[in-house]
């Protein structure tokens, strides 16, 4: 399992998240609360030997919801199971998270799909 599908099965765990956890934008018609995420390759740790088989991936995730209060208060879900992460293998045989950081939650309203969303870049070290 690779990282992408490891965060997935993770935050799809949580409640109300079932089957609403997207790689770049949900499906449409897709109804609140839902989360989309951004991540690439990463870049690998390198040494004077060559690149390590460790690296770092950053990731912006994205929560929407209805209302502001449950935009909040789902972030706050979703963050501790970010930080849950730490030392242990997420997801069924995905990656070992050795460690992590990331930013404050940045919050707007989204006037077009009427949605408040709340972004957090994290950084993850595997």
């Amino acid at each position: 399992m690779d990282f992408e599908e490891a965060l997935t099965a993770e935050l799809t765990m949580i409640e109300g998240l079932a089957n609403k956890v997207f790689p770049l934008n949900a499906k449409e018609g897709t109804l609140p609360p839902y989360i989309v995420y951004l991540s690439s390759e990463g870049l690998q740790d390198k040494t004077f030997d060559g690149y390590l088989l460790f690296k770092e991936v950053e990731c912006e995730i994205n929560i929407l919801h209805s209302t502001y209060r449950e935009m909040k208060d789902l972030t706050k879900v979703v963050l501790g199971k970010i930080l849950s992460f730490q030392g242990r293998t997420i997801g069924e045989g995905g990656p070992r998270i050795q460690n992590l950081s990331y930013e404050k939650p940045f919050e707007l309203y989204e006037k077009e799909i009427k949605q408040y969303r709340s972004v957090i870049d994290v950084k993850f070290k595997f």
